[in-house]
């Protein structure tokens, strides 16, 4: 299995999706990241030369001083030194809508690599990591724990999920989240499909409560650039509704509706100060690993 992984730093998510083994996926998503991600020596500014050196292959990431990468996008690694470690929440939707697919990749298959390969990161350096699957109305849940079991226990339970139901009331979530004393990194992973404004006022409750939030949108390509042709039929995957149409007609005001429906999830997520990144899924999985260390390195 190991010597059909290519050797470039990022594969494909088609690729990734291919090889059916979400540990050695999330492996080789993490050490191409971090093997590739701004090794150097410069100080960045407001950075004490004497104190850091650059992160290297090999380096333990608890070594790495994440208010340094904050500053200044590089990573350092402080000498003799090691980051607390805190507890990052994993949600990943699993509702039906993620059942949709765009060269091969569905929005769950992407999903479920990114987690892993979150999940891996964050034990590699020594945190804590719970996780929520949210399906079926309600959400199924694997609470915090540190070390290879707790990894291995998120990993099963991501190879067991099939998209199924509608997401639930944020409620159901949330009550899980907003009991806690210590402040966490909650990721968020999904389509965001559904309850958008109750979503976003819950997303907002979790940063007024001190949470660290990062939300990570997933979308296929031919939903961003509707590239669909001819006379079709689209079925809602989780209501089972169908709308019939002429997709030229049809591409104007969807792609205008789109675009506002994106701009009010980035802004009111942004006013909130929480982060949000938009990922298709022919996109390379770093960028939702590099917004995951800035927002950890936010936390004390």
């Amino acid at each position: 299995m190991t010597r059909s992984v290519p050797q470039s730093r990022f594969l494909a998510p088609a690729t990734l999706a291919a090889i059916h083994d979400l540990r050695l996926v999330a492996r080789r998503v993490v050490e191409g990241f971090l093997a590739g991600e701004h090794v150097d020596r410069r100080p960045g500014a407001g950075i004490e030369f004497s104190q850091y050196r650059g992160f290297e292959p090999g380096d333990d990431p608890r070594t790495i001083d994440w208010r340094a990468y904050a500053r200044s996008d590089r990573f350092y690694v402080r000498e003799a030194e090691v980051e607390r470690d805190i507890t990052v929440r994993l949600v990943l939707d699993a509702t039906a809508s993620m059942a949709h697919e765009d060269g091969g990749v569905r929005k769950l298959d992407y999903g479920r690599m990114l987690t892993a390969a979150l999940a891996y990161l964050a034990d590699r350096q020594g945190d804590r990591v719970s996780f929520h699957a949210v399906l079926d109305g309600t959400t199924a849940d694997l609470p915090a724990r540190r070390g290879r079991r707790g990894l291995r226990r998120v990993l099963h339970r991501l190879e067991g999920i099939a998209p199924s139901g509608a997401w639930p009331p944020w409620e159901t979530l949330g009550r899980r989240i907003t009991n806690v004393r210590e402040k966490e990194l909650v990721v968020v992973v999904g389509d965001l499909y559904d309850r958008g404004p109750e979503m976003r006022r819950g997303l907002a409750t979790l940063r007024t409560l001190g949470h660290e939030v990062l939300v990570l949108h997933l979308m296929a390509r031919n939903e961003l650039d509707f590239t669909y042709r001819g006379d079709l039929a689209f079925e809602d995957l989780e209501t089972g509704a169908i709308v019939r149409g002429n997709a030229e007609a049809m591409r104007p005001g969807y792609l205008e509706r789109l675009g506002a429906s994106l701009e009010r999830w980035r802004v009111e997520l942004l006013e909130a100060g929480v982060t949000y990144e938009l990922l298709a899924l022919d996109r390379p999985l770093d960028l939702a690993l590099r917004s995951f260390l800035l927002r950890r390195g936010r936390l004390p």
